[in-house]
């Protein structure tokens, strides 16, 4: 298998960055737990995801991720 790959499954070969994506939301959804924001079960709805994956791209760290996420509107 090429080294730009990764598999999480046998069956679900999937690029670095989604991998890299994954473990983000995965650290994001424990901190998230961790500091009461939510508690499982917990379902991640698709314009969530988005919004996760925007902030995972523009380089915020989990934490930082789940404060934007769930920060007050000023």
């Amino acid at each position: 298998m090429s080294e730009s790959f990764t598999t999480l499954s046998k069956h679900e070969p999937v690029s670095k960055q989604e991998a890299d994506l994954r473990n983000w939301m995965s650290a994001w959804f424990d901190y998230a737990v961790a500091v009461g924001f939510i508690q499982p079960p917990w379902v991640l709805k698709d314009e969530a995801a988005q919004k996760l994956e925007g902030y995972f791209s523009v380089g915020l760290t989990p934490s930082e991720g789940a404060a934007a996420f769930f920060g007050t509107l000023h």
